[in-house]
């Protein structure tokens, strides 16, 4: 693990933490390894210093200033040239409704309110670098999408049923969504997203265009946003809608 701003950083496949050095760093850095992640920790100062880094699969934003700080450091890291298109995880204190939804609007690909389980934290961080490492070889269209992890409950309005879900990466005019629930193509449904843990109470209305079933057993479905809601949506998960699906 580099913790030295002088040491070479990491060849590519690695996980990128940025933060203060101490027992929260210490922690996420440990917990990804014992799963498999090489890793790399620099401090924001080291970040910024004028070296080059290889671009990382994952950046992980460890978290404990304001929350304008949080956003400014964010900011320069998402603006960061070896770091364009680097999905970025922020571990943070803050659990307001702001605090999550002003984290993706802006970019980030997760927000993490700490203490977080091991569990959860892998669970995210190895869904971001397994997305990465999917996109160069995924239709051109994925160019335009992002990842973007957050928890959704969908309404299948043919069955009077709401299910548990996750959206796992959006563009700005549809999403993919997992959930243990199946769906067909055509199905017509209402998404619900979600802060931290609760709702946020707004609702997307979607139709269903594709199901599969990944390796784990987890159902995923695609769906294109319908009507307005497209517009809302670009807002909100910090697009502009794009007209494609």
């Amino acid at each position: 693990m580099d913790e030295d701003g002088g040491a070479e950083s990491p060849r590519q496949g690695y996980a990128l933490i940025v933060g203060p050095a101490g027992p929260d760093r210490d922690w996420a850095a440990v917990t990804l390894q014992q799963n498999g992640l090489e890793v790399a920790a620099a401090t924001e100062d080291e970040i910024l210093g004028g070296r080059d880094w290889v671009p990382p699969t994952l950046l992980v934003l460890d978290d404990q200033g304001s929350r304008e700080e949080r956003k400014a450091s964010q900011r320069r890291l998402q603006a960061h040239p070896s770091f364009v298109g680097v999905p970025l995880l922020i571990l943070a204190y803050d659990n307001d409704i702001d605090s999550y939804t002003g984290a993706l609007t802006k970019g980030a690909a997760g927000y993490l309110i700490k203490p977080v389980g091991a569990d959860e934290f892998t669970a995210a961080a190895q869904k971001l670098c397994d997305w990465k490492r999917n996109a160069d070889r995924s239709e051109k269209r994925r160019r335009l999408r992002r990842p973007l992890l957050m928890k959704v409950d969908v309404d299948i309005r043919a069955r009077k049923v709401r299910v548990a879900g996750e959206l796992v990466d959006a563009s700005g005019a549809g999403c993919r969504i997992e959930l243990k629930e199946e769906l067909s193509p055509g199905d017509l449904v209402r998404i619900i997203l979600h802060g931290h843990e609760d709702s946020t109470h707004v609702a997307l209305g979607a139709e269903v265009r594709w199901h599969r079933i990944a390796p784990s057993g987890v159902h995923v479905v695609g769906v294109r946003f319908t009507g307005t809601t497209a517009l809302l949506a670009g807002k909100l998960l910090g697009f502009a809608s794009t007209g494609l699906t």
